[in-house]
Formats: C-alpha cells, structure tokens, sequence
C-alpha cells in the first residue's frame, strides 16, 4: 500500500483554501485586465479546479493489462463575453471560450495561479472569436431567452470522505475478470475485461459574481465487459456495472465474480444455441429488469433534460429560438394517468453522483418533472430558454464543457405496480390480439459505451432529437404455458416517444446505476468515465413496438481461431 500512502500524503500537502484564493484572486484580476480593442467585455467567468488522487486498473481474463495511480489535477476554464442576453456560448465548434488545462501535480497557489493566467488568456481569445462567429451567423427571435443567468454567489466548504487504504484494486480486477474465461464453444471469444477507476479528493469552483465552493468528491466504478462473436458473425456484448463513493459500499468480490461469471456464460449460451429472429416483429414488448431501466433512461430522460441545444457551427443564419423546440417540453404527456417523476440530487447522499451545489455553483433542488403523467417542468442549467428562464440546481458535464440540466436521482413512480402475475396475465391478452400465443420479453440492452470498447465505430449513432434504444442482449419468447425460448438478432425500429403514454402495465419496482456521457462525444468514452447517475422504475409492458432481423457478417469471423484462454490459480476473496 506504499502508492496509496504516497497519494495521501501528496493531497494532505494541498493548500486548498490557499489554492481557492490565488484563483479567485488571478479570475478577477484577468476578468477585469483582459481587453482587446473593439472587443466585447468579459461579463462573467468562472474556474473549476479538481484536485484527486485516481486509481486505474485493467485487467483481462485473469491478467492485469495496466495499473495507474497518480494524482490527477486539472482545471476548467469558462469565460463568456458580451452580456446575458448574448455571449460566445451555445454555438458549435471548440474553440469556445471554454478550456481545460493540466495543473501541476504537487500544486502551490502560485502554481496553480501561473496556469490558470495563461488557460484564461487563450479562452478569452477564442471567446471573442466565437463571439463574433456566432454574432455573423445566428438570429435571435423576439422571445430569445437570452443566453445565460447570472445568480448569487455561494461560498461553502463541504467536507468529504478522507484518502487512506482501500480494497485491492488489482486482485479484485484479476478475479473479476479471470471469471469470464469461459469456453465460447463454436463462437468466438472478442473481450473479456474488467476495468476499476477509483478517485477521491476536492472539487474548487470560483466565478467573478463572487461564489467560492470546496467540494467532495468520491467514486469508485467497476466495469466488467464481455464481447463475443456468435458463429454466424453476430455481434454481442454484455456489462456489469458498479459505481459507488468507495470500496466498502461494493458488494462482497464473490458476488462481484459469481455475476461476472454468470453473465459470460449466458452470453456464450445465446451466441451458440439461440435462435435468430427470422421476420419484423410487431407486437406487445414486456420489459423486466434492467432493460426496463433502460428503456425508462433512452426515452423518458431526454423528454425532460431542458437546457437548450447548441446552434450547430455550420448553421446559416440559425434560429438561436430554435433550440428549445427539441425534445424536451412542458405540457406534454409523457407516461399514462397517475404516473410522476422526480429528480433530488440529494436522494442517496452516499451515492457517487449525488451532490449538494451543481457544477455551476447552484444549490440543487428536488424537482418534479412530471405528475400525473404530464411534464411540469425540466432540469435547467443557467442557460435558460424561452419557457423557464431560471436553474433548478442540476447542471452537470464534462470539464471544459457547458453546463446542462441532466438527471441525478431520477425515480419514476406508476400510479400502481401490478405483480409479476398480473403483468404477465395482461401481456398475455395483448399478444391474443395479434393471433399469438406468446410474447417477447426483454431483459437487458445491449450498453453503448460497452459496445464501443476496441471499436468506438461500433457505438450507437443516437440522434438526441429521435428516440432510439440500443439492442438488446437477447429476446425472450415468453409462450402462455410458461415455457421460454432465446432469440437473438434483433434492433428496435420506429421507436416514438409517445410509446411511453401507453405503457398497458406496471410491474415491480427496480433501481440501479449507470454511466452517462458527459461531453456528448463517444469518441471520449473511457470504461470508467462518465456522470453517475441513479434511476428507479418498474417493468414496463409496452402494447406495441417494432423488431427487425440483423445479421452478423461472416467475414469478421477470424479466420485462424483464438489461442485457448487459460487462467492463473486465484484465489477467490470472501
């Protein structure tokens, strides 16, 4: 455990309090010095400094491939000129006004100081550049909202978990990952990795209206992914996630492995013996487990996330109004009768995505988003649009990235839940209609960022404006007498929004944790990155959806099979 004491002791040497005046002091000397001739002025800026000691493991089938521990320390700067009614932001391209710089990894106030000078200097340049980009090719309606809220300034020190000694990262990866070295049969065995990101330390905002924030931050996230080529060519994948503040909120490492190994196997079993969808399938579609979630996550989220899109850069005098008329609107139905949902980033305060002030610096809020099945109001960011004008403390994204309004806790509640009996009782009498005697039954998606892993062509092309849902692992022809049978190759088509206004049935009541992109870009996907964020919802039975065949490609078959996978003797950790 040297590492791990020689990071404690470098985060015990930060200043942070010293650390969080020198860039207050260098935010406003550069905010009110920085001028260029005929150039608007800077009208608000801000820094956000992270201040962690990480963690990474990678280990496949048994072997560790990587180990890094190092501290990491960056910092995000944001600089907007013009005013409120309109500045450099909520344009494409990048060079933006908003920027990332390393900071030095035993950093002083003067060091920290000395970066941020010349990182701020870069962005107002490029902030007054995009400005005038933006002010040539952008037209603002009578209603444009304008494109940011300035808001009291906060000051706060919050404190947080302390560094020490934690569970043992590389055994757990080597274990964890050693249990998906199955025999694959006639199919062919792509990936079977486990990647362990853990990082603790201090968040530091600061912005020229005056808001000092120290935060916590804590989170220790395991991906296991299993990729597989069925003998056709198909290809699978499946994930187990764990994302949680520190090592003693895991699950024992014998469940962790147990699920590990029970997924793999499952998988190979669907590559090798499942049958392939042969016709569309159009019909009810019952949704149990995680694939209910999901569901829930691709096409309910975006209905409520309201910060308005960027004006895309290649846009020719743009409607900057137009941004609000995305998916997210209020008084639009969503769910059926008596259905609600609600957002408290301070719901499971021990969660790794939970927090007390957003990255903007304001004080989160427990919102309800929709009641009675009908969309009351939307997670906003500063920026505001047309129809809500004010933050409601959820703003979240990747550093050196603008803000938006994006779910934290998120529960959605029916207006009963009906036993697994009764759901299945009702799916029954829908497939009926459609001259079957049995229904297809989803368990699981496929995860986009697991997909990507190796091959970021292989991520999902979500178009945020139209609802999509990933693959599914596999579906489950469910018939009247109980009796199951696994297919696989299938995509959802036709996928609408308004699927959800007619949900037929509620079931039981499930929660999890998943990963959402912060920057938008699958490009920087890493198997650990992403904004934790917690959902909770029932099984679904939707009345009526669409499924077509896809088919693998022989080709990508390798043509010489895989050396045998063989794994060290380890021993198993209660």
């Amino acid at each position: 455990m040297i590492w791990m004491l020689a990071l404690t002791a470098m985060a015990a040497d930060l200043d942070l309090p010293g650390i969080t005046d020198a860039l207050s002091d260098e935010l406003q000397r550069n905010a009110s010095e920085l001028t260029l001739e005929d150039a608007p002025p800077i009208y608000f800026a801000r820094y956000r400094a992270l201040f962690m000691e990480q963690v990474d493991v990678r280990a496949r089938f048994g072997s560790v491939i990587s180990t890094s521990t190092a501290p990491y320390r960056t910092l995000a700067v944001e600089v907007r000129v013009g005013d409120e009614s309109f500045d450099n932001s909520g344009f494409g391209g990048w060079q933006n006004g908003f920027r990332t710089a390393g900071l030095p990894a035993y950093a002083t106030p003067e060091s920290v100081a000395t970066v941020a000078w010349g990182a701020t200097d870069r962005a107002y340049k490029e902030a007054i550049e995009q400005y005038a980009r933006k002010a040539a090719q952008v037209e603002r309606d009578d209603d444009h909202p304008g494109d940011y809220t300035l808001a009291e300034p906060i000051a706060a020190i919050l404190e947080g978990p302390a560094i020490g000694a934690s569970e043992p990262m590389v055994l757990m990866a080597e274990q964890i990952s050693a249990a998906m070295a199955v025999d694959p049969g006639n199919a062919v065995l792509e990936l079977g990795e486990v990647y362990v990101g853990h990082e603790t330390g201090s968040e530091v905002l600061v912005d020229t209206a005056g808001t000092r924030l120290i935060q916590p931050r804590s989170e220790l996230t395991v991906r296991a992914v299993f990729q597989v080529r069925a003998p056709d060519g198909q290809f699978l994948t499946d994930e187990r996630l764990w994302t949680v503040q520190g090592p003693e909120q895991l699950p024992p490492l014998a469940e962790m492995v147990s699920s590990a190994s029970l997924m793999a196997s499952s998988l190979i079993d669907i590559a090798n013996n499942a049958e392939t969808l042969d016709e569309e399938y159009v019909g009810p579609v019952l949704f149990e487990g995680e694939a209910a979630l999901d569901l829930l996550r691709y096409v309910l989220v975006p209905q409520l996330e309201g910060t308005p899109d960027d004006v895309p850069f290649d846009s020719f005098f743009g409607d900057l109004g137009s941004r609000a008329s995305g998916a997210a609107r209020l008084s639009r139905r969503v769910l059926p009768l008596g259905w609600t949902v609600d957002d408290d980033p301070l719901r499971l305060p021990d969660h790794p995505g939970s927090f007390r002030y957003d990255a903007e610096g304001t004080l989160a809020q427990a919102v309800t988003l929709v009641d009675d099945g009908i969309v009351q109001d939307l997670l906003m960011s500063r920026t505001p649009r047309p129809d809500i004008r004010e933050t409601n403390g959820h703003a979240r994204g990747g550093f050196g990235e603008r803000a938006r309004g994006r779910t934290v806790a998120v529960a959605v509640t029916p207006a009963r839940n009906d036993s697994a009996r009764k759901v299945r009782k009702k799916a029954r009498r829908l497939a009926n209609a459609y001259d079957r005697d049995w229904i297809f039954v989803v368990t699981s998606l496929q995860e986009p960022s697991a997909m990507a892993v190796g091959d970021y062509s292989r991520y999902p092309n979500f178009d945020p404006k139209q609802p999509s849902l990933p693959p599914p692992v596999a579906l489950i022809r469910r018939y009247q007498d109980g009796r199951e049978e696994v297919v696989r190759g299938a995509v959802f088509t036709g996928v609408q929004r308004f699927i959800l206004r007619d949900i037929a049935a509620a079931g039981m009541q499930r929660s999890t944790s998943y990963l959402i992109d912060g920057t938008g870009d699958p490009a920087g996907f890493t198997p650990t990155g992403g904004l934790p964020t917690w959902m909770s919802g029932p099984d679904v039975l939707i009345g009526e959806m669409e499924l077509v065949p896809t088919s693998g490609d022989p080709r990508s078959l390798p043509i010489v099979p895989a050396p045998a996978v063989t794994v060290n003797d380890l021993t198993t950790a209660p």
